[in-house]
């Protein structure tokens, strides 16, 4: 089995057995995995949205800064299982991450740096509502940092919350 590690901006779609690390703080982890074909994907996204998010007329656009943007990396990953032949209502979809990793949300919501994470969650959240997939597990929001490895042939997911001392972040450099 490939072990891969994932770093913010970064997406991977696994058309092997892979296991997949990636530690998240205000960011998200989206995870698409399709059991019929065995295929899964994930991305760590970094950024809500992007202006070039989105399909165009008979094809997808693909931008410059795909996997940095929660919008472009699910509209990305959506086509890309829709092209392989993946049925919607088999794909199982996870999210995980979006932590208030600089603050309480009631001291940030106008600050569009200090609630990224909440940001972030909430269009991958309206992507998933708006294309009517099925969200199977979620672990979002909250004052953490999490280690999530994910495994593309089963759609195992491995969580761990991880308080943001100083101590414990430097860590996880032990992770992968």
């Amino acid at each position: 089995m490939h072990v891969i590690r994932l770093d913010p901006g970064e997406l991977y779609i696994g058309t092997a057995p892979s296991e997949v690390h990636t530690v998240l703080g205000s960011c998200v982890s989206i995870i698409f995995f399709n059991a019929r074909l065995k295929l899964g994907a994930i991305c760590h996204a970094r950024k809500p949205t992007h202006a070039c998010a989105g399909s165009g007329v008979g094809g997808l656009k693909i931008c410059r800064e795909l996997g940095d943007h929660v919008s472009c990396s699910l509209a990305f990953m959506l086509a890309w299982f829709d092209h392989k032949g993946g049925v919607r209502q088999e794909l199982e979809v996870k999210l995980f991450g979006g932590g208030m990793m600089f603050g309480h949300i009631s001291t940030s919501e106008g600050n569009p740096i200090l609630n990224m994470g909440k940001r972030n969650i909430d269009t991958a959240m309206d992507f998933i509502r708006a294309k009517r997939l099925h969200l199977t597990a979620s672990d979002v929001g909250g004052p953490w940092a999490r280690q999530l490895v994910f495994f593309t042939e089963t759609g195992e997911i491995r969580l761990k919350r991880i308080r943001k001392s100083a101590q414990e972040l430097d860590g996880l450099e032990n992770f992968f």
